[in-house]
């Protein structure tokens, strides 16, 4: 099934040959009817100077005649046929260079029919050229997505349903060896994780091909930033308190009230938090912060990690992308989709980072009028 970047790319190179068509016929009638005329006129001209040619020769022939025939020993009748043999090849003679010339200007109007569609379409050629490779690219890279994506899922799947089974088993021989409780919580906590990791990556999947379809819709409300914030503080502290991270939240006292879909922009900010946890050393320090910029509020998630380099920026955003290639605890669609929200609101999102200097999330969104 075509996606709808490849739909969207197709119909582009469509456009581009289209107009390509278009200005051929537009602009190039009127150059092609000059130069087929001059080409006329010079075909015209060559064919009268040699229709005179001939004529002339005919009288050069008329006179010859006269004169053979009055000093002539040899029958008048020979006397003919020479002549007639002179002038037949005089003729061909005149005959081969009218073609000759002919060509010659046939092949001058060719060029330059040539040259007048090249310097006229040579843009739009690249500009085609250009749709044309970006669609090939796109589609290529499509179908490898393809072929990862069963690799990707089966592996990130496999992961938590190993520990699943796993827990399974030790609860069963716990069971059948009367041990205590608390050995059994354990394993208990272990298949929730690992449940709760399958769900996300199917919501992650469902949500990319609802994203594909146009079918993830969002349920807009006036929310204001700071209670997503603290929001977020509350539902990450578990997390924060056991590796010993710090989290504070920077929004000011001003309200900052927008219309969006509360449950995907905590998706967003979860996911923000959730990658910065993931990357930043026991001890490390996250602040959330929101600011009035004019008409938008700038949400940031900031860290002091590793930080991420250039390369990786550039493709962060990017379906399937993971900063670290060892990581297999999600399938790479968390920033994709974050991104797909974001724009959903009519923001924007990006990332500024120096290795060995922590990196910086923002996504920028409209406040409400």
């Amino acid at each position: 099934m075509e996606t709808t970047a490849t739909q969207d790319l197709r119909e582009k190179t469509d456009r581009s040959l289209e107009e390509e068509r278009d200005k051929t016929d537009e602009y190039l009638t009127e150059p092609f009817q000059e130069v087929e005329e001059k080409t006329h006129e010079k075909v015209h001209s060559i064919r009268h100077a040699v229709d005179q040619a001939k004529e002339t020769q005919r009288e050069f022939l008329d006179d010859d005649k006269e004169r053979a025939r009055a000093i002539a020993d040899a029958p008048l009748s020979q006397v003919d046929d020479e002549l007639l043999a002179e002038e037949r090849e005089r003729f061909d003679t005149l005959q081969v260079a009218e073609r000759e010339a002919v060509d010659r200007v046939r092949a001058e109007e060719r060029a330059q029919k040539e040259s007048l569609v090249n310097a006229l379409l040579e843009q739009e050629r690249r500009q085609t050229d250009g749709h044309l490779l970006d669609e090939r690219v796109h589609v290529d890279r499509e179908l490898i997505t393809r072929e990862q994506f069963l690799s990707i899922v089966s592996h990130d799947l496999k992961n938590p349903l190993a520990a699943i089974s796993i827990s399974a088993r030790m609860m069963r021989k716990s069971f059948s060896k009367g041990e205590t409780s608390s050995r059994l919580l354990e394993h208990l906590e272990r298949i929730q994780h690992s449940a709760d990791a399958m769900g996300r990556m199917i919501n992650d999947l469902l949500d990319v091909e609802r994203m594909a379809q146009g079918k993830l819709t969002l349920h807009l409300a006036k929310v204001d930033f700071r209670s997503l914030l603290q929001a977020c503080r509350e539902l990450f502290a578990p997390l924060v308190s056991n590796q010993a991270f710090s989290m504070k939240i920077d929004a000011g006292d001003e309200p900052l009230f927008a219309d969006l879909d509360r449950d995907r922009i905590l998706q967003v900010l979860s996911n923000l938090i959730g990658n910065s946890l993931k990357f930043t050393p026991n001890g490390g320090a996250i602040e959330l912060s929101a600011r009035k910029r004019e008409t938008h509020v700038e949400v940031s998630v900031t860290d002091n990690g590793p930080g991420i380099s250039a390369e990786a920026q550039a493709r962060i955003f990017e379906r399937f992308s993971q900063l670290n290639v060892a990581d297999h605890q999600g399938l790479g669609l968390g920033l994709f989709i974050a991104k797909w929200i974001v724009e959903a609101h009519k923001g924007r999102i990006w990332v500024t980072s120096t290795p060995g200097n922590g990196s910086t999330f923002s996504f920028m969104l409209p406040l409400s009028v």
